[in-house]
């Protein structure tokens, strides 16, 4: 049972939640209190799951409740709820937020969310892991963006599409970018995974405060080591957005597998934030065995990449498909629904890419052969025009072409 702790200075707030709860017989344990310092109490004295507090509150407010909470119990799920919110207090909690919830509170959209982000801890059992995640504000986006971005939004002919191509280019300021249009706060029905689409959505200026706020983390806690290391990990990202979409062409899914591939290495992002030199020393295993990078890491680390980056996004409340193929990017056969297009392009993008140039294999020998005979990955390879037999190099090169 998900024990839950809400805090909101509102006593009329904290019992319509307890009335909506019972109502949609959602079978949580449930405390409330009416303060930020009531919340540390409480969490000083019980383990929680999830806190779900008022984003305004006096004393205490929730960006400032939140950020302690990260601080000091960085596996707990961290809720941000509000109705009427303004760009300034949005930027305060996203920092310190996993997701949002919108007043008043509704059964389905709360069960949903903390059923969502609660159940995601069953993916990672490694508690160092899950503590460094909890502790994560952004993921490290240069400086460079920033600047990119200010400049073109001073141009007068700026359109989306090229704040869209500068955004593509920062794993980081996807991530957020993703995770505010999806969040409850927008009231969408449907999820968002275009990165132009979201761009359009947000506002060129949020976008601008999303890259300065990422800028300040990365100036604070990347080390050299780790900087060079992220900066490898966003150039080979971006070739693996950009072949994945190439490979859909004009579907309905090419857009979406661009931003699936630009996220599947979100999780070595994190690792290599957490021990850069072990991290680096992972690199060099995988390369000088032929190993394929997430088994090396599971060894060095007790889990792998993949999880890692399912977990993080899952917590900052991506959509589903995006999570799914971070998740499953090297074992698409765990994925058993039919809608497969994307989850192929984004499977065979990163064993192309990821393949050492100076030791190429079969294609066939880097894809899940489940996956592969379950799903007609060879149909699709055939009208990509890439020979499953060849190697790797001659894969890249077709679709080059």
């Amino acid at each position: 049972m998900m024990r839950l702790l809400f805090v909101d200075d509102d006593p009329h707030a904290l019992e319509q939640i307890r009335r909506e709860i019972n109502h949609a017989r959602l079978h949580y344990d449930v405390v409330f209190v009416d303060s930020g310092n009531g919340a540390l109490a409480a969490l000083e004295g019980g383990e929680f799951d999830a806190i779900i507090c008022d984003l305004r509150m006096p004393g205490m407010d929730g960006p400032g409740l939140l950020a302690q909470v990260r601080n000091s119990y960085p596996n707990v799920v961290r809720v941000c709820m509000s109705g009427a919110v303004d760009d300034t207090d949005f930027m305060r909690a996203m920092p310190v937020t996993h997701q949002f919830l919108s007043k008043p509170i509704v059964g389905d959209a709360l069960r949903d969310v903390v059923d969502r982000a609660c159940s995601l801890n069953s993916i990672l059992h490694h508690q160092g892991i899950r503590e460094l995640v909890g502790r994560l504000n952004a993921l490290p986006a240069t400086a460079q963006t920033f600047q990119d971005l200010s400049e073109a939004m001073t141009q007068p002919n700026t359109h989306t599409a090229d704040i869209s191509r500068i955004v593509s280019k920062d794993t980081a300021l996807c991530v957020k970018t993703l995770q505010i249009v999806n969040s409850s706060f927008f009231r969408r029905r449907q999820a968002i995974t275009s990165i132009q689409a979201a761009v359009t959505f947000v506002g060129m200026e949020m976008i601008k405060s999303l890259a300065l706020s990422a800028c300040v983390f990365n100036a604070l806690d990347a080390s050299p080591a780790a900087s060079r290391l992220l900066r490898d990990l966003q150039t080979r990202s971006m070739r693996k957005a950009h072949f994945a979409r190439s490979l859909l062409k004009d579907s309905r899914h090419a857009d979406e597998a661009f931003t699936a591939a630009l996220l599947l290495d979100v999780g070595q992002a994190v690792l290599a934030l957490c021990s850069p030199e072990m991290f680096a020393e992972v690199m060099q295993i995988a390369r000088e065995t032929n190993r394929p990078w997430h088994e090396v890491e599971k060894e060095a680390f007790g889990v792998a990449h993949p999880e890692v980056g399912a977990y993080l996004l899952g917590l900052w409340g991506l959509p589903l498909d995006l999570i799914e193929a971070v998740a499953y990017h090297h074992t698409p056969s765990k994925v058993k629904h039919a809608q497969t297009a994307m989850l192929a392009a984004v499977h065979v993008a990163d064993a192309v890419i990821d393949a050492t140039a100076d030791q190429p294999e079969k294609l066939l020998n880097k894809l899940d052969a489940a996956f592969v005979a379950r799903t007609g990955v060879n149909r699709c390879l055939t009208e990509w025009d890439i020979d499953p037999d060849g190697d790797v190099r001659t894969a890249q090169q077709k679709v080059a072409q």
